[in-house]
């Protein structure tokens, strides 16, 4: 039955249930909507491409039975989806919804499965292959996608991991991790293909990212920060600062993220750009400039008498 295209009916029939790779991307309740009216309509047009349980846990991959989510140990009577897995929520969906309607109006079309055509192409690659050459994957795709296939400690992809799973952008995480645009879907793909670049493996920021994240959470949108407006902003002042005052910096911009009034943010994050007129971001960046720089000349002068700590009181 390798080369043949198998129905759900067929598998049933012979004990045979459907698991998904635990660290595949999410099911996105849009998407499987979409795929009901779809597949309502017009069936299923392209089988779903599968590999045998047993192989997948084998090859160290965490598998869970496709509709109760619990991990499979024994992979002998399951096969695993590689891909379609929006398209068999959507059928067992429409499946469901059969109870509910009458018989005429009711879904009954099957579903059809294949394994993989090329049976020496590992798991890992094919899975690449498929979700990323094929049907292009979002920034937190590609994340899940090292995380799932790369058993090494990671403590930089995981906190990109976080801020994507958060529904930051991933240029934007990697900003925020890294202080630049270093961890890209390239370096993503090579991960998943086993080649892991440094950059995943240095953690020297983290902190200083995590930091400063938190900080801004207390003042700004969670909406405004998956953007790259405020990161980039924070990332310009960094490297206008002086070599000399870099150890201090983060300590500064920790500060004042944590305390700028909300009357402030909520200008931030509500400023337009005007057609002929100054683009959105450089609205926001001139707001947070005049706010940097009260910041700094109040803290400047308070050192000056020999106050050690700057005051906890919103002075911005």
């Amino acid at each position: 039955m390798r080369n043949e295209i198998m129905t759900l009916t067929e598998l049933t029939k012979n004990g045979v249930k459907v698991a998904r790779l635990a660290g595949n991307r999410d099911l996105n309740e849009k998407a499987v909507k979409a795929k009901m009216k779809s597949m309502r309509e017009y069936g299923q047009l392209v089988p779903a491409i599968i590999v045998d349980a047993s192989t997948a846990i084998k090859d160290g991959l965490k598998v869970v039975d496709f509709t109760t989510g619990e991990e499979i140990k024994d992979g002998n009577n399951y096969v695993v989806l590689l891909d379609a897995n929006h398209r068999y929520s959507a059928h067992l969906r429409l499946l469901e919804e059969n109870k509910k309607i009458e018989p005429e109006k009711q879904y009954e079309r099957e579903f059809y499965f294949m394994y993989s055509l090329n049976p020496s192409v590992s798991i890992e690659k094919t899975l690449a292959e498929i979700n990323i050459a094929t049907t292009p994957w979002k920034g937190a795709d590609y994340v899940k996608g090292v995380k799932m296939m790369v058993e090494e400690d990671l403590p930089t992809l995981d906190f990109v991991s976080d801020l994507t799973t958060m529904g930051y952008s991933l240029d934007a995480a990697s900003k925020w991790a890294t202080f630049g645009s270093k961890i890209s879907k390239a370096v993503l793909v090579r991960a998943i293909s086993g080649n892991i670049d440094e950059v995943l493996r240095k953690s020297n920021t983290i902190s200083r990212g995590r930091t400063l994240v938190e900080a801004a959470r207390k003042s700004f949108s969670a909406e405004f920060l998956k953007s790259r407006t405020l990161i980039d902003w924070i990332i310009g002042k960094y490297e206008d600062t002086d070599d000399s005052e870099k150890s201090t910096f983060t300590n500064n911009m920790n500060h004042f993220l944590a305390n700028v009034q909300r009357e402030n943010t909520e200008k931030i994050e509500k400023a337009k750009g005007t057609r002929g007129g100054k683009p959105k971001e450089t609205i926001i960046y001139e707001e947070l400039n005049i706010l940097w720089k009260k910041h700094m000349e109040e803290n400047y002068n308070l050192s000056l008498i020999h106050i050690s700590e700057p005051t906890r009181r919103s002075y911005i």
